[in-house]
């Protein structure tokens, strides 16, 4: 006869019928609870993604758009001014020029007796050098003398005649330089840029070449080869030469295309003929005394 309890007997079956049943609910429940702890992490996960892509839009939506760097300082006209001052033509120290090359006008007065005159000039052109080798000893006694104002523009239009050097500018980004760190050697510099202005068709100047006349004009600020090597106005140059040679009002396309140099006395655009000494002061209403008239 088998005993009570054992495998065999109907209560042996009964009890592993329930051990069975008791395994499987300890089995559903920690399915249950373990499909429940995945849920909670996958939604937590999900917030956490959603909370990061919002903080990065709002960080993006929110941060001002970072500035462009700025142009030189003492050109906030995109030219740089020179007054009278003691008989010596000193420039206008100015806040930095706009990065995107949108020029602040100077304000002048037209009664003011004074003839105002603006030039644009890219310091790689000969007919620029030409003008100045003329005109630029008596337009500095006039404004010396405090009988006229000078404000120069350096743009950048002739890169294509210098092969594939980009000469002009950075010419140009140099007289930004001088502008910025060193303005009042600024006609010095021009004069010599001109003098050893290099022939169309070349390369042009080095950057050590460019510094060499830099010396020459009597720059010695270590600032300004820096500048020099790094180009550091070279963006400023490219915005400020696409505004002036785009913008109507400051170079009178009535008279003719932009080209360099363009000058400008009182609003009125010199043609290029004649005198210009003589254009300045009837110009401003001025009589220019025989000392400021160029030598034939």
């Amino acid at each position: 006869m088998a005993a009570s309890g054992t495998s065999n007997s109907p209560q042996g079956k009964k009890d592993r019928r329930e051990a069975a049943r008791e395994t499987a609910r300890i089995e559903r429940e920690a399915e249950k609870r373990r499909q429940r702890r995945n849920k909670i992490l996958l939604q937590g996960g999900i917030g956490v993604a959603i909370l990061a892509v919002i903080a990065i839009v709002v960080a993006i939506v929110v941060q001002p758009a970072a500035p462009g760097a700025p142009g030189p300082k003492n050109m906030a006209s995109s030219g740089i001014l020179f007054t009278g001052k003691g008989g010596v033509a000193t420039p206008t120290t100015t806040a930095a020029a706009s990065a995107d090359g949108k020029p602040k006008a100077t304000k002048t007065t037209a009664s003011d007796g004074l003839a105002h005159i603006v030039t644009y000039v890219d310091w790689a052109c000969p007919a620029c050098k030409s003008f100045e080798a003329t005109y630029s000893a008596q337009i500095q006694q006039l404004v010396a003398s405090g009988s006229a104002t000078l404000e120069v523009h350096p743009v950048s239009i002739l890169d294509r005649n210098y092969q594939t050097s980009r000469y002009a500018s950075r010419a140009a980004n140099a007289a930004a330089c001088i502008a910025n760190y060193d303005p009042t050697k600024f006609l010095d510099a021009q004069t010599v840029f001109y003098d050893k202005q290099p022939t169309e068709g070349t390369s042009g100047l080095t950057d050590p070449e460019i510094k060499a006349l830099v010396a020459e004009a009597g720059i010695s600020d270590p600032a300004v080869n820096s500048c020099i090597d790094s180009e550091k106005f070279k963006s400023w140059v490219s915005n400020t030469t696409q505004v002036t040679t785009g913008t109507a009002s400051l170079v009178n396309p009535s008279a003719g295309g932009f080209s360099t140099p363009t000058v400008v006395v009182n609003g009125k655009r010199w043609d290029g003929t004649g005198d210009f000494i003589s254009f300045a002061a009837s110009a401003a209403g001025i009589t220019p005394s025989p000392s400021s008239t160029p030598t034939p």
